[in-house]
Protein backbone atom coordinates (compact mmCIF):
# COMPACT_ATOMS: atom_id res chain seq x y z
CA UNK A 1 0.00 0.00 0.00
CA UNK A 2 1.31 3.07 -1.22
CA UNK A 3 0.62 6.46 0.04
CA UNK A 4 2.21 9.11 -2.58
CA UNK A 5 -0.17 11.80 -1.49
CA UNK A 6 2.01 13.31 1.55
CA UNK A 7 0.74 16.47 2.25
CA UNK A 8 -1.10 18.29 5.17
CA UNK A 9 -5.04 17.95 4.72
CA UNK A 10 -7.17 21.24 4.74
CA UNK A 11 -10.69 20.12 4.13
CA UNK A 12 -11.93 21.92 0.98
CA UNK A 13 -14.57 24.84 1.95
CA UNK A 14 -17.24 22.32 0.18
CA UNK A 15 -16.24 19.74 2.53
CA UNK A 16 -16.22 22.07 5.94
CA UNK A 17 -19.64 23.59 4.69
CA UNK A 18 -21.19 19.78 4.47
CA UNK A 19 -19.14 18.87 7.59
CA UNK A 20 -20.38 22.23 9.49
CA UNK A 21 -24.26 21.40 8.43
CA UNK A 22 -24.20 17.60 9.56
CA UNK A 23 -25.35 17.03 12.71
CA UNK A 24 -24.62 14.02 15.21
CA UNK A 25 -28.00 12.66 13.81
CA UNK A 26 -26.85 12.43 10.88
CA UNK A 27 -23.99 10.69 10.83
CA UNK A 28 -23.67 6.69 11.24
CA UNK A 29 -20.64 5.36 12.74
CA UNK A 30 -19.02 2.61 10.56
CA UNK A 31 -15.92 1.65 11.94
CA UNK A 32 -13.24 2.13 14.40
CA UNK A 33 -9.20 2.99 13.77
CA UNK A 34 -7.43 -0.44 15.67
CA UNK A 35 -4.14 1.46 15.25
CA UNK A 36 -1.75 2.47 13.03
CA UNK A 37 0.00 -0.43 10.74
CA UNK A 38 3.52 1.14 9.85
CA UNK A 39 5.57 4.48 9.90
CA UNK A 40 3.41 5.90 6.63
CA UNK A 41 0.31 6.52 8.73
CA UNK A 42 -1.62 4.10 7.50
CA UNK A 43 -4.61 2.83 10.37
CA UNK A 44 -5.68 -0.51 10.65
CA UNK A 45 -10.27 -0.03 10.64
CA UNK A 46 -12.44 -2.45 12.32
CA UNK A 47 -15.29 -1.94 9.75
CA UNK A 48 -18.71 -2.75 11.63
CA UNK A 49 -20.32 -3.78 8.43
CA UNK A 50 -18.03 -6.64 8.45
CA UNK A 51 -17.25 -5.74 4.85
CA UNK A 52 -12.78 -4.50 4.60
CA UNK A 53 -13.49 -2.93 1.27
CA UNK A 54 -16.34 -0.51 1.80
CA UNK A 55 -14.09 2.56 1.53
CA UNK A 56 -12.95 3.83 -1.42
CA UNK A 57 -10.17 6.37 -2.37
CA UNK A 58 -12.06 9.52 -2.13
CA UNK A 59 -14.50 8.46 0.90
CA UNK A 60 -14.88 11.51 3.65
CA UNK A 61 -14.98 9.76 7.34
CA UNK A 62 -15.21 11.91 10.28
CA UNK A 63 -13.13 11.12 13.18
CA UNK A 64 -12.60 13.19 16.59
CA UNK A 65 -15.14 15.94 14.56
CA UNK A 66 -12.90 16.42 12.07
CA UNK A 67 -13.02 15.30 8.25
CA UNK A 68 -10.34 12.65 6.42
CA UNK A 69 -10.36 12.38 3.05
CA UNK A 70 -9.74 8.17 2.36
CA UNK A 71 -6.10 8.06 -0.20
CA UNK A 72 -4.99 4.93 -0.24
CA UNK A 73 -6.95 1.41 0.65
CA UNK A 74 -5.93 -1.95 1.43
CA UNK A 75 -6.71 -5.02 3.63
CA UNK A 76 -5.89 -7.24 5.96
CA UNK A 77 -7.47 -9.91 7.37
CA UNK A 78 -10.70 -8.38 8.25
CA UNK A 79 -9.38 -5.26 8.96
CA UNK A 80 -9.35 -2.49 6.37
CA UNK A 81 -6.13 -0.69 5.62
CA UNK A 82 -7.03 2.96 5.29
CA UNK A 83 -4.50 5.82 4.39
CA UNK A 84 -5.47 9.66 4.90
CA UNK A 85 -4.92 12.90 3.28
CA UNK A 86 -2.28 14.69 5.97
CA UNK A 87 -1.59 11.05 7.82
CA UNK A 88 1.72 10.73 6.46
CA UNK A 89 2.98 9.15 9.89
CA UNK A 90 2.68 7.27 12.87
CA UNK A 91 2.61 9.54 15.33
CA UNK A 92 -0.64 11.65 13.76
CA UNK A 93 -1.71 8.50 12.94
CA UNK A 94 -1.71 7.21 16.67
CA UNK A 95 -4.04 10.12 17.32
CA UNK A 96 -6.60 8.50 15.53
CA UNK A 97 -5.96 5.20 17.66
CA UNK A 98 -9.94 4.09 19.13
CA UNK A 99 -11.43 6.61 17.02
CA UNK A 100 -14.63 6.04 15.40
CA UNK A 101 -15.43 6.71 11.67
CA UNK A 102 -18.39 8.20 10.76
CA UNK A 103 -20.22 9.02 7.65
CA UNK A 104 -23.09 11.28 6.60
CA UNK A 105 -26.33 8.66 6.92
CA UNK A 106 -27.11 9.98 2.54
CA UNK A 107 -23.62 8.42 1.49
CA UNK A 108 -24.64 5.08 2.33
CA UNK A 109 -25.86 2.65 -0.21
CA UNK A 110 -29.48 1.86 0.02
CA UNK A 111 -30.31 -1.17 0.83
CA UNK A 112 -32.43 -3.44 -0.40
CA UNK A 113 -36.27 -3.81 0.23
CA UNK A 114 -36.56 -5.36 3.85
CA UNK A 115 -33.47 -4.89 4.81
CA UNK A 116 -32.52 -1.78 6.93
CA UNK A 117 -29.16 -0.61 9.33
CA UNK A 118 -29.49 -0.53 12.44
CA UNK A 119 -29.23 3.33 12.89
CA UNK A 120 -32.58 2.91 10.84
CA UNK A 121 -34.30 0.68 13.58
CA UNK A 122 -33.32 1.47 16.97
CA UNK A 123 -35.49 3.52 18.91
CA UNK A 124 -38.61 1.79 17.21
CA UNK A 125 -41.44 0.76 18.97
CA UNK A 126 -42.06 -2.83 18.92
CA UNK A 127 -45.51 -4.83 19.10
CA UNK A 128 -46.35 -8.20 18.18
CA UNK A 129 -48.95 -9.49 15.80
CA UNK A 130 -51.43 -9.86 17.83
CA UNK A 131 -50.97 -6.12 18.78
CA UNK A 132 -49.43 -6.53 22.14
CA UNK A 133 -46.83 -3.16 22.94
CA UNK A 134 -43.65 -4.74 23.89
CA UNK A 135 -41.37 -1.46 23.83
CA UNK A 136 -38.68 0.08 22.01
CA UNK A 137 -35.90 -1.71 20.30
CA UNK A 138 -32.89 -0.47 22.20
CA UNK A 139 -29.79 -2.35 20.90
CA UNK A 140 -28.99 -4.86 18.53
CA UNK A 141 -26.59 -7.77 19.51
CA UNK A 142 -24.49 -9.67 16.67
CA UNK A 143 -24.22 -12.89 17.70
CA UNK A 144 -22.56 -14.47 14.68
CA UNK A 145 -25.43 -17.18 13.79
CA UNK A 146 -28.50 -14.60 14.27
CA UNK A 147 -29.10 -10.72 15.70
CA UNK A 148 -30.68 -10.56 18.74
CA UNK A 149 -32.95 -7.60 19.32
CA UNK A 150 -33.34 -6.43 22.83
CA UNK A 151 -36.85 -4.89 23.68
CA UNK A 152 -36.69 -2.34 26.46
CA UNK A 153 -40.81 -2.10 27.49
CA UNK A 154 -42.35 1.30 27.92
CA UNK A 155 -42.83 2.66 32.06
CA UNK A 156 -45.06 1.02 33.46
CA UNK A 157 -47.60 2.13 35.54
CA UNK A 158 -46.64 3.57 38.95
CA UNK A 159 -46.01 0.82 41.81
CA UNK A 160 -45.86 -1.92 39.33
CA UNK A 161 -42.40 -3.34 38.76
CA UNK A 162 -40.74 -2.55 35.61
CA UNK A 163 -40.28 -5.57 33.31
CA UNK A 164 -36.98 -6.78 31.91
CA UNK A 165 -35.67 -6.50 28.78
CA UNK A 166 -36.75 -9.00 26.36
CA UNK A 167 -34.32 -10.56 23.86
CA UNK A 168 -35.76 -12.03 20.31
CA UNK A 169 -33.52 -13.82 17.94
CA UNK A 170 -34.16 -12.62 14.44
CA UNK A 171 -34.42 -15.83 12.55
CA UNK A 172 -36.83 -16.43 9.56
CA UNK A 173 -40.11 -15.03 9.73
CA UNK A 174 -39.87 -12.78 13.07
CA UNK A 175 -40.00 -9.42 11.37
CA UNK A 176 -43.31 -9.28 10.07
CA UNK A 177 -43.47 -5.94 8.82
CA UNK A 178 -41.30 -2.52 9.67
CA UNK A 179 -43.38 0.83 9.20
CA UNK A 180 -40.10 3.42 9.25
CA UNK A 181 -42.66 5.96 8.81
CA UNK A 182 -45.20 5.37 11.87
CA UNK A 183 -42.38 4.23 14.10
CA UNK A 184 -43.46 0.76 14.90
CA UNK A 185 -42.04 -2.84 13.68
CA UNK A 186 -44.46 -5.72 14.11
CA UNK A 187 -43.23 -8.99 14.96
CA UNK A 188 -44.14 -12.52 15.12
CA UNK A 189 -42.75 -13.67 18.76
CA UNK A 190 -41.11 -17.08 18.64
CA UNK A 191 -42.75 -19.97 21.38
CA UNK A 192 -41.66 -19.17 25.07
CA UNK A 193 -40.19 -15.52 24.62
CA UNK A 194 -43.02 -13.89 26.78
Amino acid sequence: MTNTNNRFHVPSDDLADDLADASKDDLVVVGRVRRPTGIKGTVLVEVYSGIPNRFVVGDVVIANGIGYEVVDTGKSGGSAKLTFDGIDSIDKADILRDAELSVPAESLPENPPGIYYHYEIIGIRVVTVDGQELGALTEILETGSNDVFIIRPENTAQGEKKSPEILVPVLDGVIVKVDQEAGVMTIDLPDGIL
